[in-house]
C-alpha cells in the first residue's frame, strides 16, 4: 500500500529551466566567468557538462548558484503539465506528499513558490538542501528522514525525480524509484542509475501509482 510519495521539485513538478539559465549566468558573472547563450546552455545541460564553463572550484560555484535560486522569479517558470492533477489525486487518496529540493534556500521560500503555483495545499512537507544531505546530489538522508517522519516503509514509499543521482538515492534506500524525462536525462541513464520505471512526465504518473495502491 502506497503511503508516501517524495518528489523532486525543479524539472519534475515545475519547469524552472529559464530561471536556472539566468541564475547560472549570474553565477558565472559573479565568479569572473563568461556568460553563455541559451543554445549552448541547453546543449551542456542535456549532456551534464555545464561544469566546463565554471571558473575555479565547482563546489563553491554550485553552492552559490543554489543559494541564489530564489533570488529571482522568472516569468517563464511554469508547472509541468499534469503536475497539479497528480498531486490532487494523491491528496484525494490520502497519500502523503513530500518535496525535496537541492536549492540552498529556506523551506518557507519553497512554500511561497508552491503557493504562487497553487499547489501548496497538496504538499505535506518540504525539505531543502539547508536541511542537510551529503554533497547536495544524493538525497538518501532526506528520503530516510521523510520515511521516518511519515512512518512509511520501503514498500510504502515512492520517489519521483528527473536527475540520475536521485535514481541512485532511491536505489540505495531500496524504494520504488521513477525517473521523468522532463529534466532531459536519457531513459538509459536514469535506468542505469536505479530507476525502476521511466516515464515522459509526471502527467503519466497516475497510472503507475494506481498499480501501487
Amino acid at each position: 500500500m502506497l503511503k508516501l510519495v517524495i518528489f523532486d521539485l525543479d524539472q519534475t513538478l515545475i519547469n524552472t529551466l529559464p530561471r536556472f539559465y539566468r541564475i547560472f549566468n549570474l553565477a558565472l558573472e559573479h565568479f569572473g566567468g563568461k556568460k553563455i547563450d541559451w543554445d549552448t546552455f541547453m546543449k551542456d545541460y542535456e549532456e551534464d557538462t555545464l561544469n566546463r564553463h565554471v571558473p575555479g572550484g565547482p563546489k563553491e560555484f554550485w553552492d552559490y548558484f543554489l543559494s541564489h535560486y530564489n533570488d529571482i522569479m522568472c516569468e517563464k517558470d511554469k508547472l509541468i503539465d499534469g503536475a497539479e492533477d497528480v498531486l490532487k489525486f494523491l491528496k484525494e487518496k490520502g497519500i502523503n506528499v513530500v518535496i525535496t529540493t537541492g536549492r540552498m534556500v529556506s523551506a518557507e521560500e519553497v512554500w511561497d513558490e508552491l503557493r504562487r503555483f497553487g499547489i501548496d495545499k497538496y504538499v505535506d512537507f518540504v525539505y531543502t538542501r539547508l536541511d542537510g544531505y551529503g554533497d547536495g546530489r544524493r538525497r538518501t538522508e532526506l528520503i530516510r528522514e521523510a520515511m521516518k517522519k511519515f512512518n512509511a516503509s520501503k514498500d510504502e514509499t515512492m520517489l519521483v525525480a528527473d536527475y540520475w543521482p536521485d535514481m541512485q538515492s532511491g536505489r540505495e534506500v531500496g524504494i520504488f524509484t521513477i525517473g521523468v524525462l522532463t529534466g532531459f536525462e536519457s531513459e538509459e541513464k536514469l535506468r542505469e542509475n536505479g530507476a525502476d520505471v521511466v516515464i515522459p512526465s509526471v502527467k503519466d504518473l497516475i497510472d503507475v501509482i494506481k498499480n501501487r495502491l
